[in-house]
């Protein structure tokens, strides 16, 4: 028998003070609940991933990129060399071409004799009046514009193309070699070749650096059996 000074047998919310109701059989508080509404969803916050280290952010919005890696590729069928490109590779050596055909002996002959066709103020002036001495130089001020030039037209090319990224055309103020290593090394990260214009300038560098180098010598050697030779002897 109940005792009468407790409730009666029903439903009565939570004695905890939490949301719901449970039920009392009379005497004591049963397993028997029914919450009133159902609990809300736990939140999963994503954990925040960190860029790789080295990463740099890509342009236009494309997210970080992993070091030494392009923000984006073409196809593995676009062409990576263009006309350009190899005309300023050959540049350097239609640069030291000519001076093997310069008849510097009769020069140097004619400045060292005592009975020179040259006027003074020429024997003064040296090289620079001698009009071969003029073209070629002359000419090394056209083909360092040329290949300045042809770089800006390679870069052009290379941009409709569908490369995102070009090498500047204006490294080539500094040299022509430097912007073909820059432009091959941007190409090749972007389509995984074009390489070849960088080894060949490379290579044809090399070639025309000792070519003129070995010239030079060839001509102070020269210069100095002229010159003893010219002396008189008493």
């Amino acid at each position: 028998m109940s005792d009468p000074r407790l409730p009666p047998p029903g439903w009565y919310p939570e004695p905890s003070g939490a949301e719901g109701q449970r039920w009392w059989d009379g005497t004591r508080w049963t397993e028997y609940a029914t919450p009133l509404a159902a609990p809300p969803a736990p939140q999963v916050v994503a954990p925040v991933q960190q860029p790789q280290y080295g990463a740099y952010a890509a342009p236009y919005g494309t997210g970080p990129a992993p070091y030494g890696t392009a923000p984006s590729t073409v196809s593995s069928d676009t062409p990576t060399d263009t006309v350009w490109v190899w005309v300023i590779v050959v540049l350097p050596v239609l640069g030291v071409l000519p001076l093997f055909f310069w008849d510097w002996r009769t020069y140097i002959e004619q400045s060292m004799s005592i009975t020179s066709p040259l006027s003074p103020m020429e024997q003064a002036l040296g090289p620079y009046t001698d009009p071969w001495y003029v073209v070629l130089s002359v000419a090394g001020y056209v083909l360092y514009g040329l290949s300045v030039w042809f770089a800006y037209l390679d870069r052009a090319a290379l941009k409709r193309r569908g490369f995102a990224r070009q090498f500047h055309w204006a490294w080539a103020f500094l040299m022509s070699i430097v912007y073909v290593i820059g432009r091959s090394v941007v190409v090749k990260r972007q389509a995984g070749r074009g390489s070849g214009p960088m080894w060949v300038g490379i290579a044809v560098y090399a070639v025309s650096i000792v070519a003129v180098f070995v010239w030079i010598g060839v001509m102070m050697a020269e210069a100095f059996r002229i010159a003893f030779e010219s002396v008189p002897v008493y």
